[in-house]
C-alpha cells in the first residue's frame, strides 16, 4: 500500500512540474532535449508539431507530456488489439488533441476538441502534413474524450489511450494537479473516484481494458488509504 501511495505522491509532484512519465510507456526525454522518446521525428511536419506542443502546451495535466503518452499508449493499444493505424494520423492527433483547451488558445463556449480541430487544420497544412489524412486526424481529435464514440481505428486507439491516462497513479496525479488556480481537494478526490468507476466501461478495446485493471486498483487503494487517514473515516 505504501508503495502505491508513494508512487501517486511522486507522480503528482512530477505532473505538477511537467515531467511525469507513464509506467506503461518507455521513459521520456527531459525538457532540455526537446525530443520525444521512441517516436520517429523523420519529417519536417512532425518536428513542427512537436515544437509547437513543446513550446506552448505547458499544462500540468494536459500538456505535451500527456500528448506524448497518448501517442505511445495509442500505438501500444493498436498493436495489442490488432488495429491497423496510420502513425502520421496518430502523431498529429495525439500531440494536438488538447490544443484548444490550453490557454491562451481556448475559446469560451467552444468544446476544446472542436477548438483543437480549428487550430490543427491550418497549422498542419502550413507544416506540410499530408492533408488527405486530415479527416482521420479530425475524427481522432473529436472522439478522444472517454465519453465520446470514436469513429475509425486511430480514433479508437487515441480514445482508449487518452482514457488510460486518466487512470492509475499518474491519472490521480493529473487530476490533483488540474485544480489550477482554484484548488479544490474534495472535488479532485471525487473526480478520481468517479473516473475509476466510469472510465473502464467506456473503453473500446480489450487491450485497454486489460491495461486499465491495475490502474483502477491503484486509484481505489489510494482513495481507501486517504479515507483511513481522514478523521472518523469520513469521505475525503
Amino acid at each position: 500500500m505504501k508503495t502505491i501511495i508513494t508512487a501517486i505522491a511522486a507522480a503528482a509532484l512530477l505532473a505538477m512540474t511537467g515531467a511525469a512519465t507513464a509506467q506503461d510507456a518507455p521513459a521520456v526525454a527531459n525538457d532540455a532535449t526537446a525530443t520525444p522518446a521512441n517516436i520517429p521525428m523523420d519529417s519536417a511536419w512532425r518536428r513542427a508539431v512537436f515544437a509547437q506542443a513543446h513550446e506552448h502546451f505547458r499544462h500540468p495535466s494536459w500538456g505535451w507530456r500527456h500528448s506524448e503518452r497518448d501517442y505511445l499508449f495509442g500505438m501500444a493499444v493498436a498493436q495489442a488489439e490488432g488495429l491497423t493505424v496510420d502513425p502520421d494520423v496518430m502523431f498529429a492527433a495525439a500531440f494536438l488533441h488538447d490544443w484548444g483547451g490550453i490557454e491562451p488558445f481556448a475559446v469560451a463556449g467552444v468544446d476544446h476538441a472542436v477548438r483543437s480541430v480549428q487550430l490543427a487544420e491550418p497549422f498542419l497544412k502550413e507544416a506540410g502534413f499530408p492533408m488527405e489524412k486530415f479527416p482521420a486526424v479530425r475524427a481522432a481529435i473529436l472522439g478522444h474524450m472517454y465519453d465520446k464514440e470514436p469513429e475509425g481505428p486511430e480514433a479508437i486507439a487515441i480514445h482508449d489511450a487518452d482514457a488510460l491516462d486518466f487512470l492509475g497513479a499518474l491519472g490521480a496525479a493529473r487530476l490533483l494537479a488540474a485544480t489550477g488556480d482554484r484548488p479544490d481537494y474534495d472535488q479532485a478526490l471525487g473526480r478520481i473516484e468517479r473516473f475509476a468507476a466510469d472510465i473502464p466501461p467506456r473503453l473500446k478495446t480489450d487491450a485497454a481494458r486489460r491495461m486499465a485493471e491495475p490502474r483502477v486498483a491503484a486509484m481505489t487503494e489510494f482513495l481507501a488509504t486517504v479515507r483511513s487517514e481522514t478523521p472518523d473515516g469520513a469521505r475525503p
